[in-house]
């Protein structure tokens, strides 16, 4: 059902709000997204993708997701309000939705290829066509290359359908610590990314987990001040939609590597 005044909105509000927390981490450096989805927290660690190079999708309710409600017949989910407060070096928050995931061989140079399931239907329009749907390279377990690896490419097909596309890695660092999470860049034009093909590392990395991770942003939230609290609603933040079976979790920023806690809250609307 589409949202069509303000009053359908502040009628649609689910009370109380979601609360979430991470505890303080270690980040890779400053300007290296890093997600808290492998530590501890008022909403706890999830797990590692699973399913080798094929990987699996996520469908909630998953270990690790933040919690949100699931739609009534004939009605949508909105975010409609989304807050936070961050003790230390977290200077912006993304909330994504965490879709697929793999496992490439780590010490493997060249192309892996890849046969993915079809991603659940919970791209921009709640279909399976990829329109928003991003790439990012995750560490799981702290990765064994002693050096920055700028080769690390993955061919795809795009939200358009047309195949064989390739999607950058500008850097991924030495030793990356648990939570690295470095979205790839697509090819000039695209918009999303329907399903990967192939992966090439390039360099080995020689030890530890890492895996392609397929996702959408859903919102963010600057924090550029610690021990202040932020907040962003509707209109602000455009009142996203947020599909049935959502596999929500954070990105940070991070101003430094030493990041401290985070916790805040949401609140979703059904129309």
């Amino acid at each position: 059902m589409a949202v069509t005044d303000l009053n359908s909105i502040a009628a649609g509000i689910i009370g109380p709000a979601t609360v979430w927390g991470k505890d303080s981490a270690t980040a890779e450096q400053a300007g290296t997204p890093h997600t808290p989805w492998y530590g501890t927290g008022i909403i706890g660690a999830g797990a590692a993708p699973t399913g080798a190079l094929n990987g699996a999708t996520f469908t909630a309710p998953v270990n690790g997701a933040i919690g949100m409600p699931s739609a009534v017949s004939g009605k949508l989910v909105y975010l409609e309000r989304m807050a936070a407060v961050q003790t230390g070096n977290v200077g912006h928050l993304w909330l994504i939705d965490r879709i697929w995931g793999n496992v490439p061989v780590v010490t493997t140079t060249t192309g892996q290829a890849i046969t993915a399931p079809t991603w659940p239907a919970r791209d921009v329009s709640a279909s399976t066509n990829g329109a928003g749907v991003m790439l990012a390279l995750e560490c799981s377990s702290a990765s064994g290359n002693g050096s920055p690896i700028t080769n690390t490419t993955v061919t795809y097909t795009n939200s358009a359908g047309t195949a064989s596309h390739t999607a950058t890695l500008a850097s991924f660092p030495s030793t990356a610590v648990a939570g690295t999470f470095v979205p790839f860049s697509l090819q000039a034009g695209d918009v999303g990314v329907r399903t990967p093909t192939t992966i090439t590392l390039g360099t080995s990395y020689v030890s530890g987990a890492v895996h392609l991770v397929a996702f959408r942003l859903i919102a963010e939230l600057p924090m550029p001040i610690s021990n202040t609290g932020f907040a962003s609603a509707f209109p602000g933040n455009g009142l996203p939609t947020i599909w049935d079976g959502s596999v929500l979790q954070l990105v940070y920023w991070p101003a430094s590597t030493a990041l401290g806690s985070v916790a805040g809250s949401m609140t979703f609307c059904q129309v």
